[in-house]
């Protein structure tokens, strides 16, 4: 799971068209968005990482827990990707 958090991370670090700070931390994978309207771009950030996770990665063995989260600190979304089947 850790290695599979780590190469998440590093192509979404090179796909992700927002810019963000992407980490990974307790089995989570992060994205620290910077310089956008939380609340408008929510959609479209979670839309672009679902795309680009099932697009590198479509055979998944767990669960992944996403946070998407604003820099400033003002907005947090959590979600699942569910593995596949």
């Amino acid at each position: 799971m850790k290695k599979l958090r780590s190469k998440i991370v590093k192509t979404l670090k090179k796909e992700f068209t927002f810019e963000c700070i992407i980490s990974s931390r307790m089995n989570q994978v992060i994205l620290d968005v910077k310089n956008i309207d939380f609340e408008q771009h929510l959609g479209q950030l979670i839309q672009q990482t679902q795309f680009i996770i099932d697009k590198y990665f479509p055979q998944r063995e767990d669960h992944l827990c996403l946070v998407i989260r604003a820099i400033d600190g003002t907005n947090e979304n959590k979600f699942k990707i569910w593995k596949s089947h």
